[in-house]
């Protein structure tokens, strides 16, 4: 037993505090409609139909009734389950606090579970391949640009779509933040009071929530790759585009059992989610590494 780690030498190889390895958290909070409190093991959602006014006589006649014609888009939940265990004798090994560390961990996989049911609803959706999509050749350069946000903007707005006060939002590849800031019509003060090149801050242009989402997770935005180049199709989403239930929001439990001499630490969430009007959403297509157009 001469070999066997002791609780001083085990101490000495932690710091006080755990630094946790860098991961996405989460990004696409209130980019879309919510409904809590679902039931079942599908959610109909009904969407209204349009309709207009009818011109009509002056005589004093019945005025025949227009019938609203909804379509119902059926969402399905899915169960999500993350649990980890830690031992009851490991707990004091460590001179910071084990419990802490797995619970931030438990609450940055959550909220990527949440983009992540987001992004995969809306890539996987049958409407998808008919979605507007801006070419590539659109603006200064095959990145992300004012000339093609301007354009997924203006298809959107023709469509009736809500554009005003931050009702669409970009949910933008962080690699490719990279193309936009290249464009003069986004850093120029002469377009632009911000001053994205200074600070970094690039969360609002054309009106319009910036999400930039890393690539160090399942929440990221999907790419086909030609050669050295990665292809991306960047959604533009207006909040009543989408909705997304939940019969069971994301919530951990955190428990001692004392059977097993150990704590279990369980995160579980029942959610889905699907896209409810297709011409609520533009898709953008942008090259990294861009070049010139």
């Amino acid at each position: 037993m001469s070999n066997q780690i002791n609780l001083s030498t085990a101490s000495q190889l932690f710091d006080t505090e755990v630094t946790i390895k860098f991961q996405n958290h989460q990004f696409l909070m209130n980019t879309i409609e919510e409904r809590h409190g679902t039931t079942g093991d599908a959610t109909n959602v009904p969407v209204s139909d349009i309709i207009e006014m009818q011109q009509q006589t002056f005589a004093p006649v019945d005025i025949p009734v227009t019938p609203v014609n909804p379509t119902n888009v059926m969402v399905v939940p899915i169960n999500y389950a993350l649990k980890t265990v830690i031992g009851g004798g490991e707990k004091t090994l460590f001179a910071y606090d084990k419990i802490v560390d797995h619970a931030k961990l438990h609450a940055k996989a959550l909220g990527r579970m949440c983009d992540y049911i987001k992004i995969n609803s809306l890539f996987t959706s049958p409407s998808f391949s008919g979605l507007f999509t801006v070419p590539v050749t659109v603006g200064v350069n095959t990145g992300m640009n004012e000339g093609k946000l301007a354009q997924a903007l203006s298809y959107l707005e023709d469509q009736g779509v809500d554009v005003m006060n931050h009702a669409c939002s970009l949910w933008l590849a962080a690699i490719t933040k990279q193309s936009m800031l290249n464009d003069d019509r986004v850093v120029s003060l002469f377009y632009n009071d911000r001053r994205p090149l200074v600070d970094n801050e690039l969360v609002s242009y054309l009106g319009v929530d910036i999400r930039t989402l890393g690539s160090n997770g399942i929440n990221t935005i999907p790419f086909t790759t030609v050669g050295s180049t990665n292809t991306y199709l960047m959604p533009l989403v207006n909040k009543e585009a989408m909705v997304q239930i939940f019969n069971r929001d994301p919530q951990t439990s955190i428990t001692w059992v004392p059977q097993n001499d150990r704590w279990e630490l369980l995160s579980v969430m029942t959610s889905g989610a699907s896209v409810i009007q297709s011409n609520g959403i533009s898709l953008i297509t942008v090259n990294n590494p861009f070049v010139a157009n």
